[in-house]
C-alpha cells in the first residue's frame, strides 16, 4: 500500500489532509499536504515504511522544503493540465 495524490490521510488523529503533490527524491517520497477543510493550511511530510505500515512525518527543515518546491511544482501542474483537459 502506497499513498498517493488526491488521497486524504489523517494526522495525529484528527485533521484531514489531501495528498497535492508526491515526489520521489534521493530514495525518499515526499508529500504537499492541504487539509481537507482549511486549504491555507499546508505541510509537507515524509512517506516512511516500517514493519508493513506506513508512517508520516511532517518536515521541519526549510531549507530541505525549499529544495522540494519546485519539485513539487513541476509535478503538480502536470495533474493540474490534465484537470483541465
Amino acid at each position: 500500500m502506497n499513498i498517493d495524490i488526491k488521497d486524504v490521510i489523517t494526522l495525529d488523529g484528527k485533521e484531514k489532509y489531501v495528498v497535492c503533490s508526491k515526489i520521489e527524491q534521493e530514495n525518499n517520497s515526499y508529500l504537499y499536504l492541504m487539509n481537507a477543510i482549511d486549504t491555507q493550511d499546508i505541510k509537507f511530510a515524509q512517506e516512511n515504511h516500517r514493519d508493513g505500515k506506513i508512517f508520516v512525518s511532517e518536515l521541519e527543515d526549510e531549507m530541505l522544503i525549499r529544495q522540494l518546491l519546485p519539485l513539487f511544482y513541476e509535478k503538480s501542474k502536470d495533474i493540474i493540465s490534465e484537470i483541465e483537459g
